[in-house]
C-alpha cells in the first residue's frame, strides 16, 4: 500500500513540472494548394479571322510560377497574369479555320479549353458554279479550256482513272486577277456513244473546298434507219417453190426468204440491197425464221460497192451468229473508205452446212458523220 502511493506522489510532481511534451500540439495548419478555372470560363472561345484577345479567368492559391498555361499552336498565344490567363490570336490569313487546345494545369489540376479562329471565304466556281457546270465538246475536239473563278492556288485537279481520255495539260491567270484558264486535252472519241467525265479541282489552301465539273464529249457518229423495200433487193439464189426475197423487208417475223434449194447455184448464195443514196459506214441486224432446224447462217461476207462492179470486204464474220429459232443479230459498226451504194450479204456456210439458207427479217442501218 505504502508503494503505491509512493508512485501516486511521484507522478504528479514529474507532471507538474514545465514539460510542453507532455502535452499534444493542436496549433499546426494545413496549407492546401488549389487551382480553378471557373465553369463559365471553360467554354471554348471562337476568334473572328481579324483574332483578339480573352482572358480566362484562374483562383489560385499557388504561386503563378508554379502552374502553367501552355497552347497547342503556334499562332494560339498565351500569359499567364495575377488572376487569369490571356489568350490571344493574330491575323489568319489562311483560308482554313484553325484549332488550338489551351490547358491550364497545376499537378493533377487541369482545365482545357478549345480555341478556334475562322480564315478568310475562299471562291473556286468553275464556268459560275461550284457544281453542276457542264463543258460540252465534240468527238474530235483534241484542245479546250474552262473558266476558273477562284482566290486559290489552284494546284489540284483530280480525274478519275475511269476517264482515261482526259487529261488536265495548264493553269494560266487571266486578265481578271480572279480568274484561271484551265487547258486540258481530249481524246478523240470514235464511237456511235457520247462520254462524260467528272473532274474535281481544289486547292492545298483550302482542301475542304471543291468544285467539280462535266465533261460530256460528242460521240463521233449516229444512225438511222435506212427504210427498204423489195425493189431495193435482188439475189443470185431466189428458191421458186417459197421464201420470196419480199418477205425480208415485209416487218412480219413469221415469213421468210428462202434461198434456192430445188436446184444449183455455182456460187455461194447472197441477197443485195441497191441503196438510193451512197454512205460510208453501217450495221445490221437480221432475225432468223421462226421454225427450228437447218438453214441458219455460220459463217458470211459482207461486201459493198459504188457501182455494181468492183467490190470491196467490210467484214468477214465467222462465229457468234444464231442458229435457234426466230433468234436474232445485231452487227457491229462498219465503215467503208469510199462510199458505197450497193451492199452485198454473202453466206458461206450453215448450220447444217448447206449453201441454201433462210432468213425472217433484215434491217440496214446508216452510220454518219455527227462533226
Amino acid at each position: 500500500m505504502k508503494i503505491n502511493i509512493f508512485l501516486a506522489s511521484l507522478i504528479g510532481i514529474v507532471c507538474g513540472m514545465d514539460f510542453t511534451s507532455c502535452a499534444p500540439d493542436y496549433e499546426t495548419e494545413f496549407n492546401v494548394e488549389k487551382l480553378e478555372v471557373p465553369y463559365k470560363n471553360q467554354a471554348a472561345i471562337n476568334f473572328g479571322i481579324e483574332g483578339g484577345e480573352r482572358a480566362v479567368a484562374v483562383v489560385t492559391n499557388v504561386p503563378i510560377e508554379n502552374w502553367s498555361a501552355t497552347s497547342s499552336a503556334d499562332w494560339c498565344m498565351v500569359e499567364k497574369q495575377k488572376d487569369k490567363v490571356a489568350v490571344s490570336a493574330g491575323i489568319n490569313d489562311s483560308y482554313i479555320t484553325r484549332v488550338a487546345r489551351v490547358t491550364i494545369a497545376y499537378g493533377y489540376q487541369s482545365y482545357d479549353i478549345d480555341v478556334t479562329q475562322v480564315g478568310k471565304e475562299s471562291i473556286l466556281l468553275v464556268e459560275g458554279k461550284q457544281d453542276g457546270a457542264v463543258k460540252e465538246i465534240k468527238a474530235l475536239e483534241e484542245m479546250f479550256t474552262v473558266k476558273v473563278t477562284t482566290d486559290l492556288e489552284l494546284n489540284s485537279i483530280s480525274i478519275p482513272d475511269t476517264v482515261p481520255w482526259l487529261q488536265a495539260v495548264s493553269v494560266q491567270p487571266s486578265e481578271n486577277e480572279t480568274e484561271k484558264i484551265v487547258t486540258f486535252k481530249a481524246e478523240n472519241n470514235i464511237s456511235s456513244t457520247p462520254r462524260y467525265g467528272k473532274i474535281m479541282l481544289q486547292s492545298s489552301q483550302n482542301y475542304d473546298h471543291i468544285a467539280t465539273f462535266v465533261v460530256a464529249q460528242s460521240a463521233k457518229y449516229a444512225f438511222r434507219n435506212i427504210p427498204l423495200t423489195v425493189n431495193m433487193l435482188s439475189t443470185n439464189a431466189q428458191e421458186t417453190n417459197e421464201g420470196d426475197i419480199k418477205y425480208l423487208v415485209d416487218n412480219d417475223a413469221g415469213t421468210f426468204f428462202h434461198s434456192a434449194w430445188s436446184y444449183t447455184v455455182n456460187e455461194a448464195h447472197y441477197f443485195q440491197i441497191r441503196l438510193a443514196d451512197p454512205i460510208t459506214g453501217c450495221k445490221f441486224w437480221y432475225q432468223n425464221r421462226n421454225s427450228g432446224g437447218g438453214g441458219k447462217t455460220t459463217k458470211v461476207t459482207i461486201t459493198v460497192s459504188s457501182d455494181n462492179q468492183t467490190w470491196t470486204k467490210l467484214a468477214e464474220i465467222t462465229s457468234g451468229l444464231p442458229t435457234g429459232g426466230g433468234s436474232q443479230y445485231q452487227s457491229g459498226e462498219y465503215f467503208s473508205p469510199i462510199a458505197f451504194k450497193y451492199f452485198r450479204f454473202t453466206v458461206n456456210n450453215t448450220n447444217e452446212n448447206s449453201v441454201h439458207f433462210s432468213m425472217a427479217e433484215f434491217k440496214l442501218d446508216e452510220i454518219y458523220d455527227l462533226d
